[in-house]
């Protein structure tokens, strides 16, 4: 009967370690979705768009009244080097 009741313990440990094991997941998806935000937040303020024109912007190129030109989100998968020195930057400091 000890095998069956260690093997019911071992059970339960797994069992927590399984809920927090889930818990980081989902601290980690939050994270993960809020950097992806903040990363579009700081794409659309390069712009220096206003309210109106980026709304304008993005229906037209939703509706089909614009396209981007060939290669242009291939261009934008490499990396820039101008973002390296903004995420280097902690919040609140300025460039100099």
């Amino acid at each position: 009967m000890a095998t069956v009741e260690k093997i019911r313990r071992d059970i339960e440990k797994t069992k927590e370690k399984i809920s927090a094991q889930q818990k980081r997941l989902r601290e980690l998806e939050a994270q993960l979705t809020e950097e992806e935000n903040l990363e579009i937040v700081r794409m659309v303020k390069a712009v220096r768009m206003d309210n109106k024109e980026l709304t304008a912007f993005l229906k037209a190129y939703a509706s089909g009244l614009i396209t981007l030109p060939d290669g242009m989100m291939e261009a934008e998968a490499a990396p820039d080097p101008d973002d390296e020195d903004m995420e280097g930057m902690k919040d609140g400091e300025d460039e100099a």
